[in-house]
């Protein structure tokens, strides 16, 4: 919503951010719970429900003031661009549509991405192949 075109929008988002910030507690670790999709929303910034907002990374290091100067000069955030197509994120995209063709409920595609994992895990890992040659005889 940061990066929407639309003016009215990107200043929904940082009042959104605001008052994210004023409900989070700052000694709770928060748990990440899938929102339920509301699939007759007819704008993507009303999938969700926005009853408990959280800010997002991005904004983090923004101070309030700065935030509400962006809401009262209307300019586009240069939001901070952080890599998010890292070879450890690609990696997991693909574990997750592995595991959604595989098995059909959320438990099940759990359990399939965690035994996965940890078979993974089971497997030597080698830092040269020196190493990975030397095992080997």
């Amino acid at each position: 919503m940061l990066e929407d075109q639309r003016a009215h929008i990107r200043e929904l988002a940082l009042r959104r951010i605001l008052k994210a910030r004023k409900l989070q507690s700052s000694d709770a670790i928060r748990q990440f719970n899938i929102p339920t999709l509301n699939f007759q929303a007819e704008e993507y910034y009303n999938l969700i429900s926005w009853e408990m907002p959280l800010e997002p990374a991005a904004t983090l290091k923004l101070s309030d003031q700065e935030i509400k100067t962006l809401i009262a000069t209307n300019k586009e955030l240069d939001a901070v661009r952080l890599p998010c197509h890292t070879q450890a994120v690609e990696r997991h995209i693909k574990l997750v549509t592995e595991a959604s063709v595989a098995v059909c409920s959320e438990e099940a595609r759990d359990g399939f991405i965690r035994a996965r994992q940890k078979s993974r895990q089971a497997i030597p890992t080698f830092e040269t192949k020196k190493e990975f040659f030397n095992s080997n005889i």
